[in-house]
């Protein structure tokens, strides 16, 4: 019995349901492209990761009709239907569920009469093939190849195809012998919605490395920041003790200031100070035992050479100081 002209099929209605209950249980909902993936590909893709999303080709009318009639924020998904997609449904942050998808693409080469999305650069060099027919077809795909020493070379770096370019079989011939899979071919992110809000593949690409450092380099103006305006915190109260000890004593030495923890410092320096003035001096200006001291040059040389690093240390002090001030309040205000 033939089918009732203009009635809808019960297999397309089930679908544009099944469609909707994925959309409604799911949190996070995408649409992904995969054309030019291999059948073989896309199996093992949805295998490996049953566990994680779920997966499902749907025919694009279909999935106009289930967003459609789901409303709301589920129509802007409509803008991201073309060519061959699937929809995918999971309960991963968008940004894992991206790096997930990003994970499932595998070196692929050219194929002909394809439109190449890339400049293919071929480098310089030796390769593995020793002289015979072969090198006949990499020259024909317009790479300057040459024999040297037993083994066919590519004499200069060279763009063979450009980006948008069809690629010709004999340029696809020759990328394919010498092993230059150029592009990636996997599960393509349109967009991935969670909550209503939409995430395109150019907000959910993140560099973990960068972002990783720019943590790093705020935790640590941060933290320069809070010492040197002595913010106390628990990351800072350590810190800040140990500069005011610091601080505390060289204030104390510097201004002789006599107690128990510095006397023996106090003591030295006051002496290396003096062995340093008495080396100036002229011998009628010493007593004898200042002058059997002053004999002695090693001794004296390193006391000078003590009086002068303190000094020396005490303005690399104040310079660091004023730095990571001045680190701390750039970071704060940009």
């Amino acid at each position: 019995m033939s089918a009732v002209r203009g009635k809808v099929p019960q297999w397309k209605l089930q679908t544009v349901d099944e469609i909707k209950r994925i959309f409604k249980e799911y949190p996070v909902v995408g649409i992904v492209g995969f054309r030019g993936v291999p059948s073989h590909q896309f199996q093992s893709i949805r295998r490996e990761m049953k566990n994680e999303m779920l997966i499902r080709v749907v025919k694009n009318s279909l999935l106009r009709l289930a967003l459609e009639s789901l409303g709301g924020d589920y129509k802007s998904l409509e803008n991201f239907i073309d060519d061959q997609i699937a929809i995918i449904a999971s309960k991963m942050n968008p940004f894992k569920l991206y790096k997930k998808l990003e994970s499932t693409k595998v070196p692929s080469p050219l194929k002909p009469n394809q439109i190449s999305p890339v400049d293919v650069v071929v480098e310089a060099g030796p390769t593995n093939f020793p002289p015979g027919p072969i090198l006949g077809e990499i020259q024909a795909g317009g790479i300057p190849a040459a024999i040297e020493r037993g083994k066919i070379v590519v004499k200069d770096t060279v763009t063979v195809v450009r980006a948008g370019e069809v690629v010709k079989p004999e340029v696809a011939r020759a990328l394919n012998l010498l092993e230059i899979k150029p592009i990636s071919i996997g599960l393509e992110t349109k967009v991935i919605m969670e909550n209503g809000i939409l995430f395109t593949p150019e907000d959910l690409a993140i560099d973990e490395a960068k972002v990783f450092e720019e943590f790093v380099d705020a935790a640590t103006k941060a933290l320069n920041l809070a010492v040197n305006s002595a913010y106390v915190t628990e990351e800072t109260a350590a810190i800040l003790i140990q500069k005011a000890f610091v601080e505390a004593r060289n204030l104390a030495l510097n201004a002789s200031v006599y107690e128990k923890e510095i006397m023996g410092d106090l003591l030295s320096k006051a002496y290396a100070e003096m062995l340093s003035l008495a080396s100036r001096l002229s011998e009628e200006a010493l007593d004898d035992e200042l002058k059997s001291v002053i004999s002695s040059k090693p001794q004296v040389e390193e006391a000078v050479e003590m009086v002068e690093e303190k000094a020396e240390e005490e303005k690399e002090e104040e310079k660091k100081e004023e730095e990571s001030a001045l680190e701390g309040l750039g970071a704060l205000f940009g």
